[in-house]
């Protein structure tokens, strides 16, 4: 569920590992160091920024100090200077793919999607093929609501990783988007079976649930997704829409602001700040518990389509999901 930052420290550590900062001439400065390969601390950003200005760099390690610098800015939520430190790293070693690889990812939080596909697609020439930027793709897709592109992408990343646990529930959830709940539910349900406490993919199945209508069973997954980490966005804002369901306004505003509260940087987690903010719009206009109206605007919806989903007759059948799948007939 939280494979940035998970990545973040592989990243930082094989940095360091490599012994591209750890040099006799530095050894006055290994907090600095320390910090700033760390990333996610509050000193990061200037533990870095002294170690560049030390003037005992070498010269071909400062794009590791911009590139160590740029995810400090990232975890702190500062995707503008993010953005500027990885694009002075590429500048530094246009060879290093793992910049490109995190700059889609801070182009895709400011919802420049075009432009972080276009990183990933640099990133797998110089890389290779991996899941990740598979995973990446299929995320920036489903963001533009071309659902069977994300689809795709999805079985792409399967067929490099098919015991990755995130890439099986967002797969779930894609299948979820296009109405397809009996096959997202095996999908899901293969997940858990593998790892039965994975938060992700309980809120997977929470979700189908509650599209579902079965409202026991997608509280029953989203508590013990939550129960896993409650610093899960997605899972906070579909709490808070279950709340609406049972007519528990002031409890659904707790677990949207909740939503709000924590880094999008998580499955679904830019959908679930925009569905949080405008349910809390909706309620500050209501003077009364949810309306059926107002529970109803609460259903969740899969992600605009930039075309026209119209299924009829014509199927195809799907490997990994073991079930066939509505899609356009031939023309």
């Amino acid at each position: 569920m939280l494979r940035s930052a998970c990545r973040v420290a592989l990243f930082m550590g094989a940095v360091a590992g490599a012994g591209l900062f750890a040099t006799p001439s530095l050894a006055g400065m290994t907090q600095d160091i320390s910090d700033c390969n760390a990333a996610d601390r509050k000193t990061s950003v200037s533990a870095c920024t002294r170690v560049m200005n030390s003037g005992r760099l070498w010269d071909n390690q400062f794009y590791i100090g911009y590139y160590n610098r740029a995810w400090s800015h990232f975890n702190a939520g500062d995707f503008d200077k993010a953005l500027a430190d990885f694009d002075k790293s590429i500048a530094q070693k246009p060879s290093f793919a793992d910049a490109y690889l995190s700059r889609a990812e801070v182009q895709q939080e400011r919802g420049a999607l075009d432009q972080s596909l276009a990183d990933l697609d640099v990133y797998l020439e110089k890389k290779g093929e991996t899941a990740e930027a598979y995973l990446k793709r299929a995320r920036v897709f489903r963001r533009r609501g071309d659902l069977n592109r994300a689809f795709s992408e999805l079985q792409h990343a399967a067929d490099l990783d098919p015991g990755d646990i995130e890439i099986t529930a967002t797969r779930a959830l894609v299948l979820s988007d296009l109405g397809e709940q009996g096959p997202a539910r095996r999908d899901v349900d293969k997940a858990l079976d593998a790892k039965p406490g994975d938060a992700g993919a309980l809120y997977a199945r929470a979700t189908i649930a509650f599209r579902e209508g079965k409202l026991a069973d997608a509280e029953a997954d989203i508590d013990r997704a939550l129960a896993a980490t409650d610093k899960f966005s997605a899972a906070h804002t579909l709490k808070g829409e279950l709340h609406e369901r049972g007519g528990e306004t002031e409890a659904a505003v707790a677990s949207y602001r909740r939503a709000l509260a924590l880094s999008p940087r998580s499955l679904d987690g830019r959908a679930a700040h925009e569905k949080a903010q405008s349910r809390l719009s909706a309620l500050d206009r209501s003077p009364t518990p949810a309306s059926p109206e107002v529970a109803a605007a609460a259903s969740p919806s899969p992600p605009a389509s930039n075309k026209k989903e119209k299924f009829h007759d014509c199927r195809r059948f799907i490997p990994a999901a073991q079930a066939t799948m509505a899609v356009d007939c031939p023309k």
